[in-house]
């Protein structure tokens, strides 16, 4: 092969290369710039708030039933006269029986720690406790049975009278009136109608100041909250406050109020 045929394939070679790599370069150049594309480029998004406010029409209270007895026959024997005795006086009160719910029943061994040379006797259950030693054991002495109970007034009028009978039955745990509504359903849709109003007429709006058309949705997302006041009573009241008669109980109820954020992002046609 002469020197001019090796020229010129070398100068086939070299245009082969550059045609190659004028290729590579401007397939890359698309997927730059196709890869580089954001999905936000081509869209809106706005965001709409709604409060929507109601007086509450239900106050929910929940306390607890507990007993400690020898045998589980027993604890649950004086554990239901006593949930009788309320449900009689509930009903008695004008309380609905639907509106009465039993939400936890639960029984558990009861231990103490003991002398050991008492270990042959009959230990009492009289809420005397031993710190362990070297001569104490820890032995079972009967079992605490305990039932949860939540209810609903809704006449506020008979709030009072709800205390009161409480009190009076001696249940523990008392949480309560939370002055609530009872079904928010409704007013949740409401709040997010409204919220959804105002994100698109934020859209429309920005959509005329920008020069452009809205698309379709593409995008949708809610958050709601509700607030309910501080219960006027609860863990730390005081049960002797309940079994007096001899006053009268101020319980403002106030408003609920629901909210909605709703998030909508629309393509840009």
């Amino acid at each position: 092969m002469n020197n001019h045929t090796h020229v010129k394939l070398l100068m086939y070679a070299g245009s082969f290369f550059l045609l190659v790599l004028s290729v590579l370069a401007i397939t890359a150049t698309v997927f730059v710039t196709k890869g580089n594309q954001s999905y936000d480029e081509n869209t809106i998004s706005v965001t709409g708030n709604a409060e929507v406010s109601s007086a509450p029409d239900v106050a929910t209270f929940s306390f607890t039933v507990k007993e400690t007895t020898k045998t589980t026959e027993a604890a649950q024997e004086v554990l239901s006269e006593k949930i009788s005795n309320i449900l009689a006086g509930l009903r008695n009160a004008g309380i609905d029986e639907k509106d009465i719910k039993t939400e936890s029943y639960t029984m558990y061994p009861k231990y103490e720690y003991v002398r050991v040379d008492q270990q042959q006797q009959d230990t009492a259950i009289d809420g005397t406790l031993y710190f362990p030693g070297q001569e104490r054991k820890q032995v079972q002495v009967g079992f605490d049975v305990s039932q949860n109970v939540s209810l609903k007034v809704r006449d506020f009028d008979q709030v009072p009278a709800v205390l009161t009978l409480l009190g009076h039955l001696g249940v523990e745990n008392l949480y309560g009136p939370n002055f609530e509504i009872d079904e928010p359903d409704a007013l949740k849709d409401e709040a997010r109608a409204m919220a959804i109003a105002e994100a698109q007429t934020k859209a429309k709006q920005l959509a005329k100041d920008l020069g452009v058309k809205l698309g379709k949705v593409v995008s949708f997302n809610e958050g709601s909250s509700g607030y309910y006041p501080e219960p006027y009573l609860a863990r730390g009241y005081d049960m002797a406050v309940a079994e007096s008669t001899s006053f009268e109980l101020e319980l403002p109820t106030g408003e609920n109020t629901i909210s909605s954020t709703v998030t909508i992002i629309y393509k840009i046609k």
